[in-house]
């Protein structure tokens, strides 16, 4: 008996997985292709996963009869995109479910692409040079799966380059060519899977083809399960088959896609999110734009598949260790991530030493005397004398009093009123309005025209300028 996907075990090794196939299964079906790539050992059930997603797929609607899967309200095909929405409507619509398509490291490039119909070149009646669209074309709104693509992009270079098309803009392009036939253009609306081992030849993905790689928006790593009580429930499946088949289960499974499809229209990201991913674009040097869209769509797809109506900081958390684990060290990646954790963070704690220090700098309303030091000057000097004698050890009354429990001083300051006044300085202290700044008798000479004389005076020159 073939596996259902809601029959498998879920463990934390291997989790997600299952969260990056459901987030991609509902960007398909909202035609925003998330590519997805299972890195791992052997054996771990990375193909077993992404193979059995089949049973969870949606269906679409299609014009009746159309090889390339033509949306009925977006025809692209050779044969549906010039026709209006009448002679549409005589070819009808049917509900088909999503395409699900493999390809193999033997498949040559006129069965991924297309190539001459072979069959309408040979029937007698009738025979047409016609086009047979290949498995790419097929898969037109729908996924493409590939078994080790590492070894793939290795020894099929020219299937490589095809993906590349494919997958380098969100939709693609898929150029179909073929002896006596014209070349023919479609967009192409197609979600690919991938799987590797990047333990064994010719090694990960990125290191044999890394534009390859970067076309992926998310790389999940895949482990052997680590738990007791998880091998054992892969052991008896008759009793996971018993427990996973009720219907709560599989309705579980289908109201996360039906209402993670609602929500995902909606879904927005706020300003200071963009502006944390811009900072790290930046100021950790990653290559690809492509990984800011990842990170954007696949946090818009996690929130909304998690039910949330807006994408917020755990969305984040969740899918940038993925968007970025093929595109950048680790240990940049995990200086990000402690960025993440943080950000918000740094913001909240300074509020109360903000609000202190405002109202320890707020404008004074004492009119400054320049002919007299008014109070507030000498309470200027006072305190900046105090400020300077403490670490000396001197003590000053007026100091310990500025630093009384409850003033703005005592809120900024560390735990100890004496660690206060070691570490913090009045803050009026920097405040120009709360100094009394007195003019110069006359107006101040540039260096060069002040005579020899006037450089270096005694005390009584000094006097006599006075």
């Amino acid at each position: 008996m073939a596996r259902d996907y809601v029959n498998l075990v879920r463990h934390p090794d291997n989790a997600a997985l299952f969260r990056a196939v459901e987030m991609s299964i509902l960007a398909a079906h909202s035609q925003m292709p998330l590519h997805i790539h299972a890195e791992g050992l052997r054996g771990t059930g990375k193909t077993t996963i992404l193979r059995s997603a089949r049973s969870i797929l949606p269906r679409i609607e299609r014009v009746r009869g159309c090889l390339y899967n033509c949306d009925p309200t977006k025809p692209h095909c050779p044969e549906h995109a010039h026709l209006d929405e009448t002679e549409l409507a005589e070819i009808g619509t049917e509900w088909i479910p999503m395409p699900f398509l493999e390809i193999s490291h033997s498949a040559k490039v006129a069965t991924v692409v297309g190539g001459i119909d072979l069959e309408k070149l040979v029937n007698r009646a009738h025979p047409e040079a016609a086009l047979l669209p290949g498995t790419l074309a097929q898969a037109h709104r729908g996924i493409v799966f590939i078994d080790e693509i590492n070894r793939l992009a290795d020894t099929s270079p020219e299937l490589a380059d095809i993906l590349l098309d494919v997958m380098g803009t969100k939709p693609g392009r898929l150029q179909i060519e073929d002896a006596g036939l014209p070349t023919v253009e479609i967009t192409s609306l197609v979600t690919v899977w991938a799987a590797s081992n990047p333990d064994e030849d010719p090694g990960p993905l990125e290191g044999i083809r890394r534009q390859l790689a970067d076309r992926f928006d998310l790389c999940v790593d895949v482990k052997r399960p680590s738990n007791h009580a998880t091998v054992m429930a892969i052991l008896q499946p008759e009793l996971r088959m018993r427990e996973w088949q009720a219907p709560e289960v599989q309705q579980t499974v289908a109201a996360r896609l039906t209402g993670g499809l609602y929500r995902l229209a909606r879904q927005t990201i706020a300003t200071e999110l963009l502006s944390f991913l811009a900072h790290i674009y930046l100021d950790h040097g990653l290559e690809s734009l492509r990984a800011l869209e990842a990170i954007t769509l696949a946090a818009k797809v996690h929130a909304a598949l998690v039910g949330k109506e807006n994408v917020e900081k755990t969305d984040l958390q969740a899918v940038i260790p993925m968007a970025l684990k093929h595109r950048t060290l680790p240990h940049v990646l995990a200086d990000i991530l402690d960025e993440l954790n943080n950000f918000g963070k740094v913001a909240e704690e300074a509020k109360p030493a903000e609000a202190a220090l405002a109202a320890a700098t707020a404008p004074s309303s004492t009119v400054v005397n320049n002919n007299e030091p008014n109070q507030a000057n000498r309470s200027f000097l006072s305190r900046l004398f105090a400020s300077i004698r403490e670490p000396a050890g001197e003590e000053n009354e007026s100091a310990d009093e500025d630093l009384l429990p409850g003033s703005p001083q005592a809120a900024l300051s560390p735990a100890s009123t004496s660690q206060a006044k070691r570490t913090w300085l009045d803050a009026s202290l920097a405040d120009p309005e709360m100094v009394n700044i007195i003019a110069p008798p006359r107006p101040a000479s540039a260096l060069p025209d002040v005579p020899e004389s006037r450089l270096v005076m005694g005390q009584t020159e000094l006097e006599r300028e006075r």
